[in-house]
């Protein structure tokens, strides 16, 4: 195991030895040399007129770099190492770059908040009448969808009602079905008192009848017209007060909660039926104090369902920002517990009123939650888009590093990524303004850019890196 290590650090010191060799060689000093002056005979006689260098100067110190120039990789003092990654390497890592562009800085206010369900996205569930319950089909936690089965409750107050509505609609099948046998035999008597009315006339009209058997007839056959007429409005009238009560009834059902299919069925069945409590909502269950046999009231809170598909960040305002915030604005959020993400929204109500003890006011922003990851009650960062600011040079704040005091992105270069000390100036929680150390187009590294840390400093030491060699 010894030998191993001991084998490893003499490769990683070889091939860091190498790196440095390459860059300080010959070949590489005649390039530097070109690019700054080759040595005339004047410039020499002009160095041996310049008095020496301390010993303890640095070697490069009379080598300037532009701003934004990132130092060459021989120098110890500034950038260091070159960090070359294979694109295998970069994919493994999920290396990212942005670009760092002169554009409009925006103007963000920070607001500390907190999470909140949406009102309207919040029900509790109750009994509508008193009862026992027999049945619970939702878990804690459990997603339920609008109109699901939750709870059955067996209630006296909702059985009497199911039993008057079957009696009321025996009573009136039983009235109009003795009504409807009365008017078959009238109908019956009609076609008896026509014919015989018809023979009187015939006899009348022949001149051996008696007009007053024919009038007899006559009368007959009105009366029983009548009986017929009466009969037909008895059961009209039976069958709209019938109508109106079971109507009635079957409203009384709705409002204790029982649903119209329920009823239905019962009518259909002739048997009594549960009240079966749906969920008003699509939600999670989050509270779930109802258990089998217990004995409800209205007031008792059996479910609770909370709708976290779209929350409220209510954040807290200052009296003196107030002046800057307005419905519409952008909004991002951060959450402690999932550092460098955000989630985005827009302010839909600022409090009319400030709150006496604190003195702020509070902002409501809905952030969109699918996935269900941010939770009520989580705290939480609102950072608000009040305007823009003028413009300047501007990465994304993921990509700044710091690290012994001094703040540096990596940039990508053709040879690698290089390290680059920047200035920075204004910030926000998405961007940082970048006064000195980078210039426009330069690629900064944000997804990554630890690992690539990692490996700079690895091979800055001489130790093995990514895939166990050095870069």
């Amino acid at each position: 195991m010894r030998d191993w290590t001991r084998s490893i650090a003499v490769v990683g010191s070889g091939l860091l030895l190498a790196v440095a060799t390459a860059a300080c060689s010959p070949e590489n000093k005649t390039k530097t040399e070109s690019a700054h002056g080759s040595p005339s005979s004047d410039a020499a006689g002009a160095k041996a007129a310049t008095p020496a260098a301390k010993s303890d100067e640095p070697r490069d110190a009379g080598h300037a770099h532009k701003e934004g120039e990132a130092p060459h990789a021989h120098d110890e003092g500034g950038a260091g190492p070159v960090v070359a990654l294979t694109a295998i390497e970069r994919e493994n890592i999920g290396l990212k770059t942005e670009k760092a562009l002169v554009r409009p800085f925006e103007d963000v206010r920070r607001l500390p908040g907190v999470m909140k369900p949406l009102p309207d996205r919040v029900a509790v569930v109750t009994s509508r009448t008193p009862g026992k319950v027999v049945e619970i089909h939702a878990a804690l936690g459990q997603r339920v969808e609008k109109g699901q089965d939750l709870i059955e409750v067996q209630s006296v107050e909702l059985e009497k009602l199911e039993l008057e509505l079957l009696q009321a609609e025996a009573r009136a099948r039983v009235e109009i079905l003795k009504l409807e046998t009365d008017l078959t035999q009238a109908q019956n008597k009609l076609r008896l008192a026509q014919a015989d009315a018809d023979r009187n006339q015939r006899l009348v009209d022949k001149g051996i009848g008696a007009r007053k058997d024919l009038i007899a007839a006559e009368n007959q056959l009105q009366a029983v017209q009548n009986e017929i007429a009466g009969l037909g409005r008895q059961i009209e009238l039976a069958r709209i007060s019938s109508r109106a009560e079971v109507e009635g009834l079957i409203r009384q059902l709705g409002l204790l909660g029982l649903p119209a299919a329920d009823i239905e069925r019962m009518r259909r069945e002739r048997a009594v039926a549960l009240l079966h409590i749906p969920a008003p909502i699509s939600g999670t269950v989050v509270e779930r104090p109802a258990v089998l046999g217990q004995v409800v009231e209205p007031s008792t809170t059996l479910l609770k369902l909370v709708d976290t598909s779209v929350l409220i960040a209510e954040g807290s305002a200052p009296e003196d920002l107030l002046r800057e915030l307005r419905v519409g604005q952008t909004v991002r959020v951060t959450v402690p517990t999932y550092p460098g993400e955000r989630f985005e929204g827009k302010i839909t109500f600022i409090h009319p009123q400030i709150d006496p003890e604190r003195r702020v006011a509070h902002v409501w922003a809905e952030i969109r939650n699918p996935g269900g990851r941010l939770k009520p009650d989580m705290f939480v960062q609102l950072s608000v888009a009040v305007g823009g600011g003028p413009k300047a040079l501007v990465i994304p704040a993921a990509a700044l590093m710091k690290a012994e005091g001094r703040e540096f992105v990596f940039v990508e270069t053709p040879a690698g990524f290089k390290r680059a000390d920047v200035l920075v100036g204004a910030r926000n929680d998405e961007s940082v303004e970048i006064k000195q150390g980078l210039a426009p187009g330069a690629a900064v590294v944000t997804d990554g850019k630890r690992q690539v840390y990692t490996v700079f400093l690895a091979a800055r030491s001489g130790a093995p890196a990514l895939g166990g060699h050095t870069h």
